[in-house]
Parts: structure tokens; sequence; C-alpha cells
């Protein structure tokens, strides 16, 4: 287990399933071809499924349970820059289990609040450590990219009990507003009061979001409503909902479009797939069966420092790690 040190930063912002439209769309788009002539010989998933060989068993509640095979874990981040951090934080948590055998896909939502061991560095950049923190904090440590991702990938690994994440997949979430843009803008009603932010945003006011409008819309949380990181993940998922179903029509009639938005958004990403497998990974699981997304109950506190804390449910945490990684022995 390891662990990461560092305070969260006073602007809590997120993206959510924004991610994965990204991945889908362009791996369904701009691909496609390509994929035609690799569907029958598609490329390994990732290191750990030598690791996953050993078929390890446990036993819950009187069930045996093993681990299951021919799976890809992908974490899905979103990525604040503007937190204070030297790295950011990983304001937005999301992993992805594709599993091969029974043709499924899983998302879990993991709270960017909950206490897991991260790994601290010391001024040199080497590894000086574990502490308990928030998980989002794990990216605040490296450089902002690549080593970011890992320990953050770490972070969440120690927080499922050991469970390998196998690729990592990263946006900042400064790339919002193109993308939102590149769609045409999405129209919302707002529950809530953004006027603060954008005498436009009133509540109850229904427009079509552009530019630094989608930002606010996506990322705010204090002084928005209850306030809650909670309440902020349901208004993504409704956005991101909209943002994806005006992406897949353009990119349905326009051939050209998936590489304009490729080319929009690499500055913006950060991943450890290779194009072409992260191509591959979305087209052979793009007709899967997608299961009702998970989380991990517990309890929200305030720490000693004044920065919301969640402490995941034991017994939660080990049922949703059954439920990802695990199937019953029969």
């Amino acid at each position: 287990m390891k662990q990461h040190v560092k305070k969260p930063g006073t602007k809590l912002k997120a993206v959510c399933v924004l991610l994965i439209a990204v991945a889908i769309l362009l791996g369904l788009y701009r691909g496609g071809r390509w994929l035609e002539t690799r569907r029958n010989n598609p490329e390994p998933r990732g290191n750990y499924q030598e690791r996953k060989a050993n078929e390890a068993t446990v036993t819950y509640d009187g069930t045996v349970y093993r681990q299951r095979k021919n799976l890809t874990s992908i974490l899905l981040m979103g990525i604040d820059h503007d937190s204070g951090e030297t790295g950011g934080q990983a304001d937005f948590l999301q992993l992805i289990v594709i599993d091969d055998t029974s043709r499924t896909l899983k998302r879990l939502s993991i709270d960017r609040d909950t206490m897991t061991p991260i790994t601290v560095l010391g001024v040199l950049g080497n590894r000086s450590g574990v502490r308990t923190a928030q998980v989002s904090l794990s990216h605040g440590f490296g450089d902002g990219k690549e080593q970011s991702c890992e320990l953050t990938a770490e972070a969440v690994s120690n927080l499922l009990l050991g469970m390998p994440v196998d690729f990592y997949l990263a946006m900042n979430l400064d790339g919002i507003a193109a993308l939102n843009d590149m769609a045409g803008g999405v129209t919302v009603t707002l529950a809530d009061d953004f006027s603060a932010q954008d005498p436009a945003m009133a509540q109850g006011a229904t427009l079509t979001l552009h530019g630094d409008q989608a930002e606010i819309y996506v990322r705010s949380r204090r002084n928005v409503g209850v306030g809650t990181n909670e309440a902020r993940m349901v208004r993504q998922e409704q956005y991101v909902a909209k943002l994806f179903a005006q992406l897949d029509t353009q990119m349905r009639s326009d051939q050209s479009f998936s590489g304009t938005m490729f080319d929009t958004l690499s500055p913006y990403l950060t991943t450890s797939i290779g194009r072409g497998r992260l191509i591959n990974v979305v087209w052979l699981a793009k007709d899967y069966a997608r299961q009702e997304k998970l989380s991990i109950s517990g309890e929200h506190r305030v720490g000693s420092d004044g920065f919301m804390q969640f402490y995941a449910d034991e017994a939660s945490l080990y049922e949703t790690v059954l439920d990802l990684f695990y199937e019953e022995v029969k």
C-alpha cells in the first residue's frame, strides 16, 4: 500500500464521464478502418494479465471467489492544474473494467476525497514514504504528467486492496471548454445558481453553454447548490450525456470531425495507452453490456485541517472489489 501527501486545493473542480466520451468517440470513429483488420487478432490488453494469472481465491460470507481473467482496467482522470499543487489534483476519478469473457463493461466512480495510502515524494523527487490522504492529492506529486498519473493509479490500486490498474487516461480540465464548443455548445436548464461567476447563468435559466460557461457548469462546487461533490457528480453525468450525444451525431455526419477532435484535445491528454491499443480496446468493447455504475459507500467528515475527507465503508469496499475483479466459484 502506498500513499500521497498533499492538501486539497481551495478550488475543487471535476470533469466526469467526459473522458469516457473522448475514449469511445476517438476509438470508434478515428480508427474504424484500421480496426477492421485487427478485430480478429486483437492486441494484448495490458501487463497485468500475466500478474493475475495465479487465480487467487478469497472467501467472503461463506462464498468462495476467484479473480476473473481477461480483464482490462482503465483509470480515467480529470486533472485540475489550478489547485495550487505542483502536479495538480485528480478531481475526477473513474475506473473502467472491461471483461472480455462475460462481455461486460463496469464503471466505478471514486470520490476525490477518499482517504487512502498515497506515495510521498521528497524534495529531490525520490519516494520518501507513504501517508493516508485524499486520493486526489496523489497527482500533486510528480511532474503533472506521466509520473503524477502513475502515482494516482498506484493510489487507486491501494484503495482497491491491491487490484491492478492497467492503463490511465487523464484530461486537463482546461480542455472542457474546447470540447464543448466543438459540439456546438450544450443546452442545460440550471437547477442551481452560477450567476456569481457568470450573470447569464442564473438559477432556472435555460441556455446553451459556450466557452468558459461549460467549465463553470462542470467544475463548480463551492457556493453552488448544496455544495457537495455528490451533487456536482450528478450534474456532470447529465452534462456529459448530452455532450456525448452531440459529438456522436457530428462524427456520424462528418468523417473528418474525429480527426479534428483528436488534434484539438491532444494537448490536454496524458495516457499510458497507445493510440492503436486504445482504439482496439474501445472497438472490441463497444457492444459489451454496460452495467450500472458502481460507487463505494462511506462517510464524509471534515478533517482537522478543515478539508473534506471520505472514509470508505470496509464492507462496501470489499464487495465492490469482488464485483469488479472476482467471480463466484460454483
